[in-house]
């Protein structure tokens, strides 16, 4: 008896085959895999800051600062300055992102302009180092640097320390000693809060306050002879 192969029959057999391959998740195509979960976030949170420079404001400065259960951080930064002076404008701007693990750096993102001046950052931590690129030109630094976005708290061990300093935003190796002076009291939001604050004395002039969180609250620092003042505004969760 010959067998019949009715186009019918074939389109069905085929639909159903299909079927049978969609229901198949591609994890268990690998036998004894199972999916993995991806880091909760344990703590979001948002920090304005206004920036004025030599006494005049300037621009702004917004960071969105997460972390995870696996003791991940990220950092999220937008930085935006305009001078309007009588002959010209000068405009600033940086958009960068850190990510960071047991006080250490593990990979960074800075896009920065400068007036029309470009600048493209990126950084990886490597075993011993931290490999990094300027606009394509590949670099090292020690694998412990502190970033001169200064948003987390240094770390006991560092104080009475020489920082390995990394600023982001042209990809430059700074560095300089830091020192913890004590406790104050800083305007918030029309309240009062404690901050403790720091030093660093080298190649940068920076003087930083951070809160009970361990947070940024005020950063004064003096470059070229111009005296720079983030200060906090507001912080959203």
């Amino acid at each position: 008896m010959r067998l019949i192969r009715s186009p019918i029959r074939v389109h069905i057999l085929m639909d159903s085959l299909l079927w049978l391959l969609a229901c198949v998740s591609p994890s268990s195509w690998a036998l004894g895999d199972e999916p993995r979960d991806e880091p909760v976030v344990v703590e979001k949170h948002s920090r304005a800051f206004k920036i004025s420079i030599d006494g005049t404001e300037r621009g702004t400065l917004t960071m969105l600062l997460t972390k995870r259960d696996d003791g991940t951080e990220t950092m999220r930064g937008q930085t935006e300055l305009s001078f309007n002076f009588i002959v010209y404008k000068y405009r600033y701007s940086s958009s960068r992102t850190e990510l960071w693990k047991s006080g250490r750096l593990l990979r960074l993102a800075n896009e920065a302009d400068y007036n029309g001046d470009k600048y493209v950052v990126q950084a990886a931590a490597q075993q011993q180092e931290l490999s990094f690129e300027v606009n394509g030109k590949s670099q090292r630094t020690a694998a412990d640097v502190w970033v001169t976005s200064y948003w987390r708290e240094p770390e006991p061990h560092r104080v009475g320390q020489k920082l390995t300093l990394f600023e982001a935003d042209k990809g430059r190796k700074l560095s300089g000693a830091l020192q913890r002076v004590g406790k104050e009291q800083l305007a918030l939001e029309k309240k009062t809060v404690n901050a403790t604050r720091y030093q660093i004395r080298g190649d940068v002039e920076v003087d930083l306050w951070y809160d009970e969180d361990q947070r940024l609250m005020r950063q004064h620092s003096v470059e070229s002879g111009h005296r720079a003042l983030f200060e906090l505004t507001q912080i959203i969760r």
